[in-house]
This record gives C-alpha cells, sequence and structure tokens, in this order.
C-alpha cells in the first residue's frame, strides 16, 4: 500500500511541476507578446513623428527652391552658407528616414525579418554558385561581398531592434 501511495504522490509532483513550469513558460510567452506590442505601438508614434518631421523638412526645401532665383543675386559667402545649409538639411532627412525604416522593420517584427532576409540570402548564393559553375571568379567574390554585406546588414538590424540573435 506504501508503493502505491509514494508511487502517487511522485506522479503527482511530476504532473504538478510540468504544470508549474508550462504556467512559466506561457507567462513568459505572454510578457514577450506585450513587449513586442509595446515595441510596435512606439514604433507608431515615432513613424508619426519622423514623418511630420520629414514633412516640414521637405516643405522648407520646396520653399528653398522656390527662392532659387535669388541664389543668383547672391554673394558666393551666401552660397556656400547656404549649401551647407541644404547639406545638413539633407543629413537631417537622411537620418529620418533611416530611423524610419528601423520603426518599420520593428513593425514588421523579427519573424518577418529573417524571412526576408533568409530568401533574399538563398537567391544570391544560388547565383553565386551558378557564377563558380560558370567560373566566373570575380563575379561569384563579388555575390559573396554583397552576401555578406546584406547579412552585417540584417544583424546591424536586429541589434538596432534590441533582438538577440
Amino acid at each position: 500500500m506504501k508503493k502505491v501511495i509514494l508511487s502517487t504522490l511522485a506522479v503527482a509532483m511530476v504532473i504538478g511541476l510540468a504544470l508549474s513550469a508550462w504556467a512559466q513558460q506561457d507567462d513568459a510567452r505572454r510578457q514577450r507578446r506585450q513587449q513586442q506590442r509595446l515595441a510596435q505601438q512606439q514604433a507608431i508614434e515615432m513613424i508619426l513623428t519622423n514623418a511630420a518631421k520629414l514633412k516640414a523638412q521637405m516643405e522648407e526645401a520646396s520653399q528653398a527652391m522656390q527662392n532659387r532665383t535669388q541664389m543668383q543675386d547672391m554673394s558666393e559667402e551666401e552660397r556656400t552658407q547656404l549649401r551647407e545649409t541644404f547639406m545638413k538639411q539633407r543629413e537631417e532627412r537622411q537620418k529620418l528616414i533611416a530611423d524610419l525604416e528601423l520603426q518599420i522593420a520593428i513593425l514588421k517584427g523579427p519573424r518577418q525579418l529573417r524571412t526576408e532576409h533568409e530568401e533574399a540570402q538563398a537567391e544570391l548564393q544560388a547565383i553565386r554558385d551558378l557564377a563558380a559553375q560558370e567560373k566566373a571568379e570575380q563575379t561569384a567574390e563579388r555575390l559573396a561581398k554583397l552576401i555578406d554585406k546584406s547579412r552585417l546588414d540584417y544583424e546591424n538590424t536586429l541589434k538596432a531592434m534590441g533582438v538577440e540573435m
């Protein structure tokens, strides 16, 4: 009788431990989903903010282009200052666009990015292999460099998103 009770107790303990482990995994999944939703909401807010900034900058640039005829009447020093201003504005737009791309990547999520990356990598590798078969060594080398660059960009995007690989 003692053996049956001990066996039943051992089975009950194992089931209890399994259920608690499953509950912890479920809680961890739920927390990851909540974190992903929060990150997506923040990404949407950043997209809206950056889009508004980008729109304002584009309108400024449009107005500056309308005043372009005045550039002909400017001194060389004024033109230089205007060029520097345009360069700074262009750099700011580039940063905003890069941030928009990152926010879109966050919206897509790591799975979608991984799928897109793997598809692109597979096609590039197939072309590289074909080039190697045809003994186009320089083409194969350039494709290998392109594959490495693509992989590095993908890894950098994941790091910027805060995703561990």
